[in-house]
């Protein structure tokens, strides 16, 4: 199993939510301004993790390798893929997610008045 493939499946994983949330103008954490990012870092993130998993994959590599050796890769990548949503839904469900959240509610403009 390539440690880059394993990768690659993480990294392409954690771009899914931080474009959701970039996308829908919320805030989420990333390295970059904790767990009060804007939605421009959130979709900076986002990108990042895409063109490294992309990197990470080497593409051009796929194209000249066996069927096996092709599905053994697959499986790298997905194992990724499910390390890094074990890692996400733990994450979300943990006490320091909460707080997270909580901060993020706090520091949000109360929503337009609907008159």
């Amino acid at each position: 199993m390539r440690a880059r493939d394993v990768a690659a499946g993480a990294l392409l994983v954690n771009a899914i939510p931080h474009t959701i949330m970039g996308l829908a103008g919320k805030r989420c954490m990333t390295p970059w301004g904790g767990p009060d990012s804007s939605p421009t870092a959130n979709l900076a993130w986002a990108g990042l993790n895409v063109l490294a998993g992309v990197a990470a994959l080497g593409p051009r590599d796929w194209r000249h390798i066996g069927q096996r050796a092709a599905d053994e890769r697959l499986r790298a990548v997905t194992a990724g893929t499910i390390a890094m949503a074990a890692f996400a839904a733990a994450y979300e469900l943990s006490a320091a997610a909460a707080a997270h959240r909580r901060l993020r509610a706090d520091l949000a403009p109360p929503p337009p008045d609907p008159a």
